[in-house]
């Protein structure tokens, strides 16, 4: 009893000096570094939806495997790979070269097992939650393989539920969770929320009271998953049908700029990204080739040209030019799309049978370069459109203060070649015409909704090239050129204005001879148009022509369009 007695006293005495003694900053310093450590917090990504609330985005928990070298033995560094390589169908020579480095020696106590992907760069092993299950087995095995040193990390993981369906919208985020591309590499700051570093205690009850990070918002897109879904399964059918290389079908509002559909053509899984990371000529991906690729859009630009000289007052409908079939334009000798002279023609029937000559003498006699290329400006065109999709670019339009504008840009411009432009751009522009003359901008992001509640972006206008008139007087001249040249866009009991395309491919040396790019635009209901369509189809084999290429997959994509929207068929007279 006098011995416990005097080790109580000793330690009360102990206590104190801890406590208040010379030393106490010290033992002080030493309890606070061992009682937490530093952690960063990186807070649960944003989820995104379609317009009706169906779930586009989410999360989940996948692991990457960490190696602490210095608990390595001789038996888990042949076990670890043998193991991994047979689970993972993983070459076993490359885990055996990471697993056999002397770590320690350059300082390296935790290393991060990674795969060569198809480009040769190294990734992070990423297992999900089935495979952790199976390898933490192993671990808690004393009879299974030697797995000593290895510690599977939660990492997160973005899912995407619909696979493919709206995959060019929606982007992707990496195995660091960054977001690229689409919605997710333009929202990538406002869906990542902000990380934080904290002191963790390694009391329990301590470090469950730690603070949360701010977590990501989460977004509504402008999609229908139901119109998307439809646009997707028309245009893989055009693909097939056709012969053609890849494509695309936009659906827009033109009153409000909502995009409701989005395709495009070869398909892109975000899940399975990394086959778009680098192409087989080394170039980067074009992952949203709405906004992030150019083409010539061939005659559907002779929406624009027309548009602007009947806005400039230069020409009117009935305006007379007889066509020789060729014209002279800064040296360069422009002919129709069927090499014919077409005789006395107006302006209206200029559009009904798409006549390149006669445009190009309205752009280079009646509009003049100044006029025109001021026109071309102000419908946005070698203009960003600000569409919220991440990569995209302001296309191609040399002007006459360009370097290498030439004389003959001014004729070849007015049908759309020579100059290069984003679909996206095209919607834009063509959808000024739709809208009684305001050019809105397009978007895909229809509400965002965060911790202090929900946003809606307004409407904005980019501007107001032509005049309500004018528009008007455009989309009559349309919605006659339908019933000749663009006869297989048409669909009973609807008026709806649009314009074929068929542009040739440029190359190294030159246009291609053999592939043209088949598009259509259009829009409708004409007296209140609730929507406009983009159809691009590039390289076909079964016609070069717009009309008979891309113009029916207009009227298929519209036909199901109006019951998704439930427009009424227009009052057909007699």
């Amino acid at each position: 009893m006098l011995a416990m007695g005097l080790m109580t006293v000793g330690l009360l005495v102990q206590l104190i000096r801890v406590q208040f003694g010379p030393y106490a900053p010290v033992f002080a310093a030493r309890e606070q570094v061992g009682s937490s450590r530093l952690e960063r917090v990186i807070p649960a990504r944003g989820l995104i939806f379609d317009r009706d609330g169906r779930l586009l985005a989410t999360n989940a928990t996948s692991y990457v495997l960490e190696v602490e070298t210095r608990q390595l033995t001789s038996a888990s560094r042949k076990d670890i790979p043998d193991v991994l390589s047979k689970v993972l169908l993983l070459p076993l020579d490359d885990l055996e070269e990471q697993l056999n480095r002397d770590w320690v020696a350059q300082g390296q106590f935790r290393i991060r097992l990674t795969r060569t992907d198809k480009a040769g760069e190294p990734l992070p092993i990423n297992v999900d939650k089935y495979v952790a299950q199976v390898l933490n087995e192993f671990l808690a095995d004393p009879y299974a393989p030697d797995l000593s040193g290895l510690s599977l990390v939660p990492n997160p993981k973005r899912i995407y539920p619909n696979g493919e369906l709206a995959g060019h919208v929606l982007g992707f985020v990496n195995q660091e969770n960054e977001g690229f591309f689409g919605v997710e590499g333009y929202y990538d700051e406002w869906l990542s929320g902000k990380p934080i570093t904290i002191s963790r205690p390694m009391i329990p009850p301590e470090a469950r009271a730690q603070p949360d990070p701010p977590g990501g918002v989460n977004l509504v897109l402008t999609l229908d998953m139901d119109i998307q879904q439809m646009v997707e399964r028309e245009l893989a059918a055009a693909i097939e049908s056709s012969g053609s290389e890849s494509g695309e079908i936009i659906v827009m509002d033109p009153r409000n700029g909502e995009i409701l559909a989005l395709a495009a053509w070869p398909t892109l899984d975000p899940n399975e990204y990394e086959p778009w990371l680098l192409d087989e000529d080394g170039r980067d991906p074009i992952i949203t080739p709405a906004v992030g690729g150019m083409f010539e859009p061939g005659s559907t630009f002779k929406v624009i040209t027309m548009a602007s000289a009947l806005d400039a007052g230069v020409v009117e409908p009935d305006t007379e030019f007889i066509d020789t079939g060729e014209i002279e334009v800064g040296g360069n000798t422009i002919r129709n799309w069927n090499g014919e002279a077409w005789g006395p023609q107006t302006m209206l029937s200029c559009m009904k049978n798409s006549l390149n000559v006669c445009l190009a003498w309205v752009a280079s006699e009646k509009l003049g370069a100044p006029m025109l290329y001021r026109y071309l400006r102000a419908f946005g065109l070698g203009s960003l459109t600000g569409v919220d999709l991440s990569g995209e670019i302001t296309g191609q339009l040399r002007t006459p203060r360009h370097p290498d504008w030439t004389e003959s840009d001014l004729g070849t411009n007015s049908f759309g070649q020579g100059l290069s432009l984003t679909p996206m751009q095209l919607m834009a522009a063509v959808g000024a015409v739709a809208n009684g003359g305001v050019m809105v901008q397009p978007h895909i992001v229809r509400q965002v909704v965060g911790p202090n509640g929900a946003y809606s972006p307004k409407t904005i206008v980019l501007g107001r090239p032509i005049s309500a008139e004018t528009a008007r007087t455009v989309t009559e001249m349309l919605v006659s050129s339908m019933e000749s040249e663009a006869v297989y866009a048409s669909l009973e009991n609807y008026r709806l204005a649009g314009k074929t395309g068929t542009a040739q491919v440029p190359g190294e040396f030159g246009y291609d001879p053999k592939w043209t790019i088949a598009s259509f635009i259009g829009w409708g209901p004409v007296d209140d148009p609730q929507f406009l369509v983009l159809v691009r189809l590039d390289k076909p084999e079964i016609s070069p022509w717009g009309s008979v290429v891309a113009a029916p997959v207009f009227q298929k994509v519209v036909r199901r369009l109006v019951v998704f929207l439930e427009i009424p068929p227009d009052v057909v007279a007699g």
